[in-house]
């Protein structure tokens, strides 16, 4: 049996559409990193570069996406680690890949955080905000104005970040503004490509570990609760990324609730889960920037609960649903 074979045998019955494209992929990755494989991720001018080796180097799997996590399910797909009918529903559900150069054009080289963090200011500036909803095995964020109207709905795609940096494109006038206000700006995934750096992403002692490697020589690493948020930790690391970075996160590792890596639980696979919950009982998720990336819940246009999270709202929601008693209480969350 080869390595992809093995993998698909240890994950029968384990993938479920409630983890959504998140939760999926990082429950592969770890059964991938448990027999000795790992990812490779690398930035390029019109999004990520991705592959999946296996315990002997092997290339078995090859991909690309806007960023990193979307990239790497791709090359998961791509390496045939899916039964054929999960396969074809996770297809469907990266829709995004196909904006990945009209998204590259508004700021490149896999980097998704700020230009979504202008389009959160901007929208929310003007009276309007940001929705998040779950559809198929993805999410889809809608930009909606201040009368309530839906401006632009983005494809379906692997989580917030990456659904409102696709939803970007769809909003001609708020991508040209966005991308005048960038075009001075610093890319960090653009030095990283100017250099050749290398992202190596795996599970160790039930956390993603991300190494940043330049001709076989480890710059920086870091083991975080998801594979977004190990990667930007690891550039910080590396001495790539700007210092208040570095303190940001710390902080807000300091302070997070929920804790769900030192209890070897998926985030991804919890947030989405708690999503699905939140709209089965007709709550709406907004989302928007202040220090962090920002989630609110309200059902009946009434505020219930907030959180805050790192590079993504799926962080943010588990935060509210820990800290928030209005919103436990209307989940019913019940926490070890």
């Amino acid at each position: 049996m080869d390595f992809v074979e093995r993998v698909r045998k240890n994950l029968e019955g384990k993938l479920r559409i409630e983890d959504g494209n998140c939760g999926t992929t990082h429950k592969v990755l770890r059964e991938i990193s448990r027999l000795g494989g790992k990812a490779i991720t690398w930035e390029r001018p019109d999004g990520v570069g991705s592959k999946i080796l296996d315990d002997k180097g092997n290339i078995v799997g090859e991909g690309e996406g806007i960023t990193w996590p979307p990239a790497l399910l791709f090359a998961m797909v791509e390496g045939g680690f899916f039964p054929e009918e999960i396969e074809s529903e996770l297809i469907k559900s990266l829709q995004c890949i196909i904006d990945m150069e009209k998204v590259a054009d508004i700021y490149g080289y896999g980097r998704v955080v700020t230009p979504v963090a202008s389009a959160y200011n901007e929208v929310w500036k003007n009276g309007g905000r940001v929705a998040i909803r779950r559809n198929s095995w993805g999410v889809e964020v809608a930009f909606i104005d201040k009368n309530n109207e839906e401006i632009a709905v983005g494809p379906i795609s692997y989580c917030p970040t990456c659904g409102t940096a696709a939803t970007i494109p769809r909003a001609p006038e708020l991508a040209a503004k966005i991308k005048e206000e960038l075009k001075d700006k610093r890319n960090t995934g653009k030095e990283k490509y100017e250099r050749g750096l290398e992202n190596r992403f795996f599970f160790k002692n039930d956390r993603v570990c991300c190494e940043i490697v330049e001709n076989g020589k480890i710059l920086g690493r870091a083991l975080r609760c998801c594979i977004a948020y190990a990667g930007v930790v690891a550039e910080v690391h590396a001495g790539i990324a700007g210092p208040k970075w570095g303190a940001l996160f710390k902080e807000y590792c300091r302070i997070c609730p929920v804790k769900l890596c030192r209890k070897g639980k998926n985030t991804g696979e919890e947030a989405n889960n708690l999503l699905v919950s939140l709209e089965q009982k007709n709550m709406t998720t907004d989302v928007g920037i202040d220090t962090y990336i920002t989630a609110t819940v309200k059902k009946n246009g009434e505020f219930i609960g907030k959180g805050i999270g790192t590079v993504c709202a799926f962080s943010s929601l588990m935060y509210a649903a820990a800290k928030c008693i209005q919103l436990k209480s209307e989940i019913e969350v019940v926490r070890e």
